[in-house]
Formats: C-alpha cells, structure tokens, sequence
C-alpha cells in the first residue's frame, strides 16, 4: 500500500497517487517492507528522506534511532486506540475541511496523464478502528471521487474508506463501470465474507450502485445513496442538454458558474467552517469572506468537466438511469436513499418515494434545505446519519453493544446548540 500527497493506494485496483503541498507522505510497501516517511518538500523534489525505516549501520546516528524509538511508540498508541475504541467526544474532524479543500484536491488530482478509472484512500481517513468494514465512494458527475472531502476523517475512523477517481477524459461506459465496482465488491467478499461492504453513491454514483447490487445479490451490501441519478429522465434541466451540444467553445467557461448554482446552496457550502457559537454578526463576517474565497474556485470545474467531458457524462448519466431502473428487481441490499428537498437538478425527494416503494429494503431521508451536492454542504454529518439510522454494523448480523459508537464533540455540540437551544 502507498500514499502520495493526500491520496493512499488501495489494493483493490491500480491507482496513481497525486501529489499535495503542505501534506506529509506515507509510503508503504505491498511485499511487508518497511515504510518511509517523507516531508511535503521531499515531496516536491526538493529535499530527501526523514526516518527510521532502515538498522542504523552506518556511524551510529542517535537521531534516527530516536526517531524509530518514537514512530514505534506512536504505533503502539495507535494499536492501543484500535483495541480501546473510540473515547467519547472523539474529534470527527467535521468543519476542518471545505469545499476550498475539495477545488484544491480536484486541481490536482485532475492533472493526471489519463489512464483507466482506478480506486485511491484519502491519507486523512488514517487507520479505522480494528474489524471495521469497507466503504467504497462511488463519484457523482465531477468523477473525481472528492465528493467525502469534508467526511473522511470521521468515517476513517470506522471503515476501511476508498474512492473511485474516474480521469477527466476517460470513455469507459457504463457496463464496463458496473463491472470494474463489481470486481472489487467480490474481492472483498472473499476476504472479508462476514463483513458487509458499504457503497456510497453521489448522483450518478448511486444508479452505479444499484446495479452493482443487481448483480450480486448474494453479498451482504448496504447502499447510501445520495440524490440517486435514477430520476435522470425527470430531470429539470432535459431542455437545456441540446443548448449545451451547441455551445460554442468559447463559451464553456460561463458553464460552470450556471452547473455550481444549479447543483448545491453556495451558502449552505460556504457555512460548512463556522462555529454555531459565533455571535450573529462574526458569523456574517466569516460567511462573507468564505462566499468570497470560494467563488475564485468555481472556474476549476471548466478543467473537472470540460466540454467534451460534460456532453460525455450527460449520456452516461443516461444510460446509467436506464441500466439501473430495468434492474431494481433485483437489488437486495440495504438501502438508505438520502433526497435533497431543494434539488435543482433531479426530482430527488419524489425519486426517493418511488424507490423506497421498489426496494424491499429502503429506507428514507429527506434534507428540506439541502441542494444537488449535500455531501458538500454545511450541517451533513455522512456518519453521524449512517448511525442515526442504526445502518452502521462491522459484520453480517447487527449488534446493538457491539456497534455501539460513542457521540463525537461535533455531536455534543450540535446537540447542545441546536438542540437544546
């Protein structure tokens, strides 16, 4: 397994790591080597190696025998965490990040030479918990698979997470999506058969979802689809699609600015690092300057669907809605359908009725405030949601002492503030 610059290699498929500046690097070697720990501007080409992965032969340097001494005690303390579990109030992470963050990381993860889709871990989940089950993020129409930016710690702490990164000028259809998803949902079966294995689906990630599951029904899934792109045929927007074939070039750029409107609340995405605790007027101050930083990043979205990426993606969105809807008859999983009541894209509350009506085992959430993208947005805790619904359970038959995860200090807080008033 390696990291590079924020992005970790999964061993469920071939993955190219991106780098990051700022982010220290963790390699490790798949044949039980040791790993290397390497800093942000070795990173960069600039400067070498730090640390003790190697016997001290040569002129007995004490500072890297203390340096092993201390990564050897920062890994008895982990081991010691993962057989403890988590304290109560354990930090989530949740408000660290942002959607600046997610722009940031779809710059540069969008600078790849192309290649196939390929799965990468996000370095920030860290280690989970001993015996925790996989969790594989399945990207809505950014492809990126970015769209946990502002969950990944949380959700590292409890699963096994890993991210499908589909390159910017990639054609593969969708049959053959289904098939790669598919592969790695049988692998972890077979090495982990009394695990379930969680799918998370963004949009189009969750038509992808639902025909994975139609394909395997005898393995223990559990779905969370957010705003599931089955209703893509109701669509809103259908009239607009042969506006965006006859776009000139030149005007493409105007584009995304209508897309980041359309698909999420900016306010609601901008609110996401500000403290509940804030008078009124500081809380108007620090929205202001995050509307205002975030609004220089959403011409990044012309490089993550550019034009021809865009027309490309609105046909596999397509034929994804069909492929998934002909095969709900099959799905067996466990499913939790996450509908934004203010989606601008999709008919997302309604879509969620239907399926709930199909499934055998569904069960619903409607956020009335949210927009298309609610994974980016402020208020939405992914694990916090997947708890509340009693849907989180590292093996096949549910524990409520077991399972039991202890309320994080965003938890606390939220609850305190909003709840209690």
């Amino acid at each position: 397994m390696a990291s590079v610059g924020g992005f970790l290699v999964s061993p469920v498929g071939s993955v190219r790591c991106f780098t990051r500046h700022r982010f220290g690097v963790r390699a490790q070697s798949l044949e039980g080597g040791g790993s290397t720990v390497l800093s942000s501007e070795s990173v960069n080409g600039s400067s070498s190696v730090v640390v003790g992965t190697q016997k001290n032969h040569i002129g007995g340097s004490l500072v890297k025998e203390e340096t092993k001494v201390r990564l050897l005690g920062v890994e008895e303390k982990k081991k010691k965490g993962e057989a403890e579990g988590l304290a109560a109030l354990w930090d989530d992470g949740y408000g660290r990040r942002s959607v600046e963050d997610y722009f940031a990381a779809a710059k540069e993860i969008c600078r790849s030479d192309g290649g196939p889709p390929r799965w990468f871990c996000p370095v920030e989940c860290g280690p989970p918990l001993k015996d925790s089950p996989t969790l594989l993020f399945l990207p809505g129409m950014d492809g990126t698979g970015l769209g946990l930016t502002l969950h990944h710690q949380a959700l590292g702490k409890v699963f096994e997470v890993r991210c499908l990164h589909v390159p910017v000028h990639d054609r593969t259809p969708f049959e053959e999506l289904v098939k790669l998803v598919g592969e790695a949902v049988k692998l972890e079966h077979a090495l982990f058969p009394n695990k379930p294995i969680y799918l998370v689906g963004d949009s189009f990630g969750g038509s992808l979802a639902l025909a994975v599951a139609a394909h395997n029904p005898t393995v223990d899934l559990v779905l969370i689809l957010s705003n599931p792109a089955t209703s893509f045929g109701q669509s809103q927007l259908q009239p607009l699609f042969p506006i965006l074939e006859a776009l000139p070039d030149e005007l493409h750029v105007a584009v995304p600015f209508v897309l980041s409107f359309i698909m999420g609340d900016p306010v609601k995405m901008a609110s996401v690092n500000i403290g509940n605790r804030l008078p009124p007027v500081k809380k108007v101050e620090q929205l202001s300057h995050n509307l205002t930083a975030l609004l220089p990043c959403l011409p990044e979205l012309a490089n993550v669907i550019p034009r021809d990426t865009l027309l490309w993606k609105l046909k596999l969105l397509k034929s994804a809605a069909a492929y998934a809807n002909s095969r709900l008859h099959a799905v067996k999983a466990e499913v939790l359908v996450l509908a934004s009541g203010k989606d601008n894209l999709l008919p997302s509350v309604n879509e969620a009725k239907r399926l709930a009506g199909l499934l055998s085992n569904c069960k619903v959430r409607v956020f009335k405030d949210s927009g298309h993208t609610l994974l980016l947005e402020d208020g939405i805790g992914l694990l916090t949601i997947i708890r509340g619904t009693c849907m989180y359970r590292p093996s096949r038959r549910p524990d409520l002492v077991r399972d039991f995860i202890p309320p994080s200090m965003t938890e606390f807080r939220y609850a305190m503030d909003q709840v209690v008033g």
